[in-house]
C-alpha cells in the first residue's frame, strides 16, 4: 500500500503542478506585461472552479462506464492530458490576446476551458480511486501523503518557474511552461502505472447502484472517516 499511496501522491502532484504556472505566473504576465484586464484574467483562471459542479456527473459516469476494464485510470489520464495541453498553449494564447483580442479571447476560452475541464475530470477520478484503494483504515494516511506531496510540489514548482523566467522573455515563459507540463505528464504517468486493478465485469442484467442525495448525506454524516474525507474534498476544491 505504501507504493500505491506514493503513486496517488504523484498523480495529485501532477495535476497540482499544472495549476501553478497559470495561477502564479501567467496571470501576472497577462496583467503587468500584456496589459490585459485583471477581471478577464481572473475569470479565465477561475474556470476550473466554475466547472467543479460537473465532478458529480463525471464520478457517476466513470462508475458506470469503465474503459478497457478501468473505471478511473482512463478518466485521470484524459484529464491530465487536457491540463498539460492547456498549460502548454496558454502562453501563446496570452500573447494572441494582446495582439488580436477577439481571436485571442476565443482561443483563451478554449485553452483555459480545456485546462479547467481536465482539472475536474482528473481530480474527481483520482480522489475516488484513492478512496477505493485505501480503504477506511488507510484513508487518513493516504490523504496526508497526497496533501503533503502536493504542497511540496507547488512550492518547488513555483521556485523553479521563477528561476526559469528570470529574466522575463516570451521565449523563456513558453519554455518554462513546457518544462512544467512535460514534468507533470511524466509524474502522472508514473503514478498511473499499474495502480488501478481491472474492474470485475458486471453480470448481465445486474442493476446499477443508484443513491439519492439523502442517502449519500446520511452515509457521510454517519461515518467519521467519511466526514473527514468529505471536508478534505471541500478544502481541495476551495484551495
Amino acid at each position: 500500500m505504501h507504493l500505491k499511496r506514493f503513486q496517488l501522491g504523484l498523480i495529485h502532484v501532477a495535476v497540482a503542478m499544472t495549476l501553478v504556472p497559470i495561477n502564479s505566473t501567467l496571470n501576472r504576465v497577462m496583467i503587468k506585461e500584456l496589459a490585459i484586464s485583471a477581471t478577464l484574467v481572473a475569470i479565465l483562471a477561475s474556470l476550473p472552479y466554475l466547472f467543479s459542479p460537473i465532478q458529480v456527473a463525471i464520478g457517476s459516469y466513470s462508475d458506470r462506464h469503465p474503459i478497457l476494464g478501468f473505471r478511473r485510470t482512463p478518466y485521470i489520464l484524459a484529464g491530465l492530458i487536457l491540463c498539460v495541453v492547456g498549460v502548454i498553449i496558454s502562453p501563446q494564447v496570452a500573447f494572441l490576446m494582446a495582439d488580436n483580442f477577439p481571436l485571442g479571447l476565443l482561443a483563451g476560452l478554449l485553452a483555459f476551458g480545456a485546462w479547467g475541464m481536465g482539472y475536474n475530470l482528473s481530480a474527481v477520478s483520482y480522489l475516488s480511486l484513492a478512496s477505493e484503494l485505501s480503504g477506511e483504515n488507510e484513508r487518513g494516511k493516504t490523504i496526508a501523503t497526497m496533501w503533503f506531496m502536493m504542497i511540496l510540489s507547488i512550492i518547488l514548482t513555483a521556485i523553479g518557474l521563477s528561476r526559469m523566467v528570470d529574466p522575463y522573455t516570451p521565449q523563456a515563459l513558453i519554455r518554462a511552461f513546457g518544462v512544467v507540463a512535460v514534468s507533470a505528464l511524466v509524474l502522472g504517468l508514473l503514478g498511473l502505472l499499474r495502480l488501478e486493478p481491472r474492474a470485475m465485469p458486471r453480470a448481465r442484467g445486474a442493476a446499477s447502484e443508484a443513491y439519492t442525495i439523502k442517502q449519500m448525506s446520511s452515509a457521510i454524516t454517519a461515518n467519521p472517516v467519511a466526514r473527514v474525507f468529505f471536508i478534505y474534498l471541500l478544502l481541495l476544491l476551495a484551495a
